[in-house]
């Protein structure tokens, strides 16, 4: 097994640590975008055992080590028209480039393909429309609906079969003899980092055993069986008490805000720093309950105890359908832009707007949480 750095900690193939970078708002297509500061340096305690990073911060900020990106967007047309019907266009193009060779497009084998997670509507309204080539696959789609109502879960993704999906959800309400017009769609994914979090807080209370199962056996090779471990009831004891309570207590309460924005990155980023803490306590803890053995010995049984721990939570996220980041595999952005045209000039919009036209611009990040939400109201006088 590849050695790793800490407490749920994976493979990666970067050397600096991974810094959290606070979720981008919503952006406008005539708004402003700009960049978060960057978080405050922290001071490193030191410590008789070494620093480490762990899992956790992985599932918010994806590890840069692959040059292979995929690039997919999604272009959203709305057109209500004065009889209250609709006609709904999405463009989904997904690219895969070599970041490592100027951009360079290469092939996309069809197990990767992000747009099988896709849920496309179908029936007499709709038309498809898809075309491949290496590099490149895109799929259209095109519907002449009875009303903007029926828009409601054109947009479905989901990760797994077991996945909650990512989908929109919306309300309208049209009046064609007064000339009045409200349209509002939101754009949820419940997949975001705060559940993988909370799933992960969860899960670890009940890996106990696990945990000191795998210490004694990473003990018994490290010492050639000549030392005793700790007795698996005080590993088990100092597993909750040091790394699992704390953690689930502190995720359960953040997950309590209905937001998970700069705030709350910085609140887990926290959470996480005090996590790495935890682990140089638990080994220390661990290396006193123990004679005639080396601090090294304590420590790698510690690490390859908490590696056996990752894998079974990795694997039940990859079942929940969470996305888990593999460093060494193409690294997703995801991008959205949407454009809504009414059959009147807009009065109100949580967005910049011209005329009977609004424009909302966002990212992957913007789904999670409450959402991404898009409000106007039109009106011939």
């Amino acid at each position: 097994m590849t050695s790793r750095e800490g407490f749920l900690a994976v493979p990666r193939a970067i050397s600096e640590p991974v810094r959290l970078t606070s979720i981008p708002p919503a952006r406008s297509s005539v708004g402003f975008s700009g960049s978060s500061p960057a978080p405050p340096a922290r001071s490193s305690v030191g410590s008789r055992f070494p620093a480490r990073t762990h899992f956790l911060s992985l599932l918010l900020v994806l590890p840069l080590a692959s040059c292979i990106e995929d690039r997919m967007t999604v272009e959203i047309s709305t057109q209500i028209h004065g009889d209250g019907a609709c006609t709904r266009r999405i463009e989904y193009r997904l690219e895969r480039v070599d970041t490592g060779k100027g951009g360079a497009r290469i092939a996309i084998p069809p197990a990767e393909d992000v747009l099988r997670q896709q849920r496309f509507p179908v029936g007499e309204a709709w038309q498809k429309r898809e075309e491949n080539e290496p590099g490149l696959h895109t799929v259209t789609l095109e519907g002449k609906l009875g009303s903007p109502q029926d828009v409601d879960g054109d947009y479905f993704r989901a990760r797994s079969p077991q996945a909650q999906p990512a989908r929109n959800l919306v309300s309208a309400y049209v009046d064609p003899e007064r000339g009045y017009y409200e349209y509002q769609e939101l754009l949820k994914d419940p997949a975001s980092p705060i559940a993988a979090e909370r799933l992960l807080s969860r899960s670890a209370l009940k890996r106990d055993q696990a945990f000191a199962d795998a210490f004694a056996q990473a003990f018994a090779e490290a010492t050639q069986g000549k030392v005793a471990p700790p007795r698996s009831a005080d590993l088990r004891q100092l597993f909750r008490q040091l790394i699992a309570e704390p953690y689930a207590r502190d995720v359960a309460k953040l997950a309590e805000r209905p937001l998970f924005g700069p705030r709350e990155q910085r609140e887990l980023e926290r959470i996480h720093d005090q996590l790495d803490d935890s682990q140089k306590q638990l080994t220390a803890r661990i290396a006193a309950l123990t004679t005639g053995v080396s601090q090294d010995d304590v420590a790698s049984s510690t690490e390859a105890a908490t590696d056996k721990v990752t894998e079974g939570l990795v694997e039940q996220l990859r079942e929940a359908g969470m996305p888990v980041p593999d460093p060494n595999g193409p690294q997703l952005k995801l991008s959205f832009r949407a454009t809504l045209v009414m059959p009147a000039p807009i009065q109100r919009a949580n967005t910049c707007f011209a005329g009977d036209t609004a424009v909302w611009e966002f990212a992957e990040e913007d789904l999670f949480g409450r959402g991404l939400e898009m409000t106007a109201i039109a009106a011939t006088r």
